[in-house]
């Protein structure tokens, strides 16, 4: 490991200690919940998307290109259906039909209090980042999905991905006996923003960079604690385990 990688090794490593040492504030507006204040400033330390006019970011654009070239009426109505669902749920959806932000409270919760702390983290990567949108980029990409272009540089990481790699995380901590099949729908999940034409697949590598800071900086916080353990026994309960 070089110094470069070391150095932010340990500074990440110091970011994730932080939530260690007692309990978060209670929810407000912008306010973490079970993260440390500090882990929106450490998305600074992220590794950055590739430069625009860089040989990798021309083959993501050409990616999108064959993508849309190939994909069939089934997959765009899928990539529109998870575009349309941003939520824990679309990814437990994938373990059955109880798996609802209705039939499952607990786990609506802790959903709901990780969601918040997610967006803020995002929020303040996309801002530091400021990616261009590929059809901001190359005006010939047309979002499947319904996004026009003209909006915010807010490309990397993707807020889709993130949401999806951090459920599939928190899920498979709940049913380990389903992790395979849980990050496979992660994993498809975030594909579907390049589906769409919304994103690069390298956004997609950002948000599981993102998600997994995110993750280990929640699960030393006595509430998220708490809550993960309600959850946990529902889950297990819908599923009969």
């Amino acid at each position: 490991m070089n110094i470069l990688k070391l150095t932010r090794t340990i500074i990440l490593s110091g970011f994730l200690a932080g939530s260690l040492f007692g309990q978060v504030p209670a929810k407000a507006p912008k306010t973490p919940i079970f993260i440390s204040p500090a882990l929106v400033d450490a998305v600074v330390l992220m590794a950055p998307p590739p430069a625009l006019d860089s040989k990798k970011m021309s083959q993501a654009i050409g990616e999108i290109y064959a993508i849309h070239r190939s994909a069939t009426p089934q997959e765009i109505e899928r990539a529109k259906w998870d575009n349309e669902h941003e939520n824990l749920f679309a990814i437990a959806s994938v373990l059955g039909d109880k798996f609802t932000r209705e039939s499952m409270p607990a786990t609506a919760r802790l959903w709901a209090d990780m969601d918040n702390d997610q967006g803020m983290v995002v929020s303040a990567a996309k801002k530091f980042f400021q990616e261009p949108r590929p059809y901001d980029l190359d005006p010939n990409i047309k979002s499947v999905c319904g996004a026009k272009p003209g909006g915010p540089r807010n490309s990397y990481p993707s807020g889709h991905g993130t949401i999806g790699y951090l459920s599939a995380l928190v899920l498979s901590m709940m049913v380990p006996e389903k992790s395979e099949l849980i990050r496979a729908r992660a994993d498809e999940y975030a594909h579907n923003r390049v589906v769409c034409g919304d994103h690069y697949a390298a956004d997609l590598q950002g948000s599981k960079e993102a998600a997994e800071l995110i993750m280990g900086n929640m699960i030393g916080n006595p509430k998220f604690q708490q809550e993960f353990a309600a959850a946990k026994a529902e889950v297990r309960q819908a599923l009969g385990l």
